[in-house]
């Protein structure tokens, strides 16, 4: 059996995903995590009475903290094979490539595995953020 001959039994086989599904997924859990964030945050600022900015803030950490705990518990991954993209690219899935690559690398102490491992996944994301926020920087001050 050649190549072409392989590839065409593992295509016939494989499972083919409906892109149109995961895309109304995605969109209609995108759209409750807004719903959800936004409810989240007029808690924060009718009820306790914070200023945006605040409420902002508080709801951020509450969407860090509850996905670091359901990546840490082992649903996260499971509500994402459902939710598709709906999860992934929000604050929630920065949570979780974190808290995924800390546990991945736990056995190797704090120091070595932890320490130096938890943002392998995330710190190109960290670098490329604050390299384009300082040359957005330059440019507002050029202009303005």
């Amino acid at each position: 059996m050649n190549l072409k001959e392989y590839k065409k039994i593992v295509s016939k086989h494989s499972k083919k995903e409906d892109i149109f599904k995961n895309v109304i997924v995605a969109f209609l859990v995108g759209g409750l995590m807004g719903v959800i964030g936004e409810l989240i945050f007029k808690f924060f600022s009718v009820n306790l009475g914070l200023t945006d900015s605040e409420s902002f803030m508080y709801l951020m950490i509450v969407l860090v903290v509850v996905s670091s705990i359901l990546t840490g518990l082992g649903f996260f991954d499971k509500i994402v094979s459902f939710a598709k993209c709906g999860l992934i690219i929000p604050t929630t899935g920065f949570a979780h490539a974190m808290t995924s690559s800390a546990m991945d690398h736990r056995s190797e102490g704090l120091i070595k595995g932890i320490g130096s491992n938890i943002f392998k996944m995330t710190g190109s994301i960290i670098l490329y953020g604050l390299v384009s926020a300082f040359f957005f920087a330059i440019i507002k001050g050029v202009v303005m």
